[in-house]
């Protein structure tokens, strides 16, 4: 089967996701084009690539996501997709698809629609559409325009394959939930209490950078791209010891994408975050993370409440040893879809209506 992978290109969890799943597309025979731009593209040069452009997310000099300026910064990407709309489908059209899977990318749905072809949305952004989320005070209306959102990139999709630590508690058909996927390179690390915490940031954040300089305890820092130490604080350029470092640390302060908590989760490591905002998905994911016990987290840390997650690391590291899931799950629906058709009617194995403990949780 041939098949079109296309996926964001913003921050690194949708490459991360497609290290994870392309292989066990390729394993099974299928034969893959992959569609994506911005910082995915150089993470997956290996694959036969149609490079493009794509919608960014814009931020002010406070780390939050501003509508106005994402909406102002992407005029120039809606002309593109009008000029290069022909093009475009031109070549996904020579590679003969029979089948696209589209990790949150709105361009490709649209071709997929008009060239007749079936299409599977695999993500984690639907979790905020299908699957019931506590929304705090406040959040009503970003939870509202991000479902929204969520709704218009992948509108009419076949079938719908939801990567979340949620119970699957509004049954439909079409919508199968899988636990998060799982790079091989965290699988067998094995993870030890160091004396640092890790700390990673999809965009700066100067204001918690002075709250962990008066912290006592060294943090390791991820995402400045440069190479310093000031005091308690080590600041590293991206690199491949990155999982390394993830396994050896005490715990986690980061940026609420599913992708990190999935990675320190499955390492055992407690988990504060930090949620980008105005972006009510890393919202709901960190309210996640506080109501399983696995950690906390704060839109505005203080050295008070980072300092109460760490006296509280024994308390979160005994929940986080029967926290278990199978990172694979993803995997064996996306296959199975391909194979038996991404209808409404496809038979896979859903948790019973209104369970109460995590979807597909195994021991591994």
């Amino acid at each position: 089967m041939n098949i079109v992978y296309a996926l964001s290109g913003e921050g690194r969890g949708h490459a991360s996701t497609a290290r994870s799943i392309l292989p066990v597309l390729e394993a099974a025979g299928h034969r893959l084009k992959v569609v994506t731009y911005g910082r995915s593209i150089g993470r997956l040069r290996d694959y036969d690539l149609l490079e493009i452009r794509g919608i960014r997310h814009c931020y002010n000099q406070a780390g939050r996501l501003s509508l106005h300026k994402s909406i102002a910064g992407n005029v120039n990407v809606l002309r593109y997709y009008a000029a290069n709309w022909a093009s475009i489908r031109r070549q996904l059209q020579a590679f003969s698809p029979d089948l696209f899977i589209v990790n949150f990318e709105p361009l490709t749905i649209r071709i997929a629609r008009s060239l007749g072809v079936p299409v599977i949305s695999f993500d984690n952004q639907h979790a905020l559409v299908y699957l019931k989320q506590r929304v705090p005070l406040g959040f009503r209306l970003s939870s509202l325009l991000t479902q929204a959102a969520t709704r218009v990139v992948t509108a009419g999709a076949e079938a719908y394959v939801v990567m979340s630590f949620l119970p699957a508690n509004r049954r439909r058909p079409n919508v199968h939930v899988v636990p998060p996927v799982l790079q091989d390179e965290f699988r067998h690390l094995q993870p030890e209490i160091g004396d640092y915490a890790m700390v990673y940031l999809k965009e700066p954040n100067p204001a918690l950078i002075q709250v962990l300089r008066r912290i006592g305890e060294r943090f390791v820092i991820y995402g400045y791209d440069r190479a310093a130490s000031e005091g308690n604080l080590t600041f590293r350029a991206f690199n491949e010891d990155m999982p390394r470092e993830l396994a050896g640390c005490k715990a986690v302060i980061g940026t609420s994408g599913l992708s990190l908590i999935t990675e320190a989760l499955w390492l055992k490591k407690p988990f504060f975050g930090v949620p980008l905002k105005n972006e009510f998905e890393q919202m709901a994911n960190s309210i996640f993370v506080k109501d399983a016990g696995l950690g906390d987290f704060a839109e505005r840390p203080s050295p008070e409440a980072i300092g109460d997650f760490f006296r509280a690391g024994e308390d979160f590291r005994a929940a986080l040893a029967g926290f278990n899931f199978d990172p694979d799950a993803a995997g064996r629906a996306l296959l199975d879809l391909a194979e038996s058709g991404p209808s409404p009617a496809s038979q896979l194995s859903h948790p019973a209506a209104g369970q109460d403990q995590p979807v597909a949780v195994h021991a591994r």
